[in-house]
């Protein structure tokens, strides 16, 4: 797996968003260097509206791979931000609702 952090910051006054894209595998030789790159992004642009995983290029996400996704969850919303899922491959989709965890990392953070 690799991350090449790209920021897109969002025009005008609110909230930005940034864009992370997840390419490879996302398992337990790689996931902390996600979690890494989006702690660098969450530390470095406290205003983060919406970070964005685009998850185009995972050809693969095991159960440490989906732990990872679980921890970011967790941390976009503590730092009041909302996470999304994009471009999602059908091996995640089939993941997540395996393991009902589809409600919870594809859902608005409640306000």
């Amino acid at each position: 797996m690799s991350t090449r952090p790209e920021p897109h910051p969002v025009p005008g006054s609110g909230p930005r968003t940034v864009t992370v894209p997840v390419e490879g595998e996302l398992d337990h030789e790689s996931c902390e260097e996600l979690v890494r790159a989006v702690t660098v992004h969450l530390a470095a642009r406290p205003r983060v509206g919406v970070l964005r995983l685009d998850c185009a290029g995972m050809s693969l996400c095991d159960s440490m791979g989906l732990s990872a996704l679980l921890q970011i969850r967790r941390d976009v919303d503590a730092a009041g931000g909302r996470l999304r899922l994009d471009h999602r491959p059908a091996h995640l989709d089939r993941l997540l609702h395996l393991t009902g965890t589809a409600d919870y990392l594809l859902a608005d953070r409640p306000d």
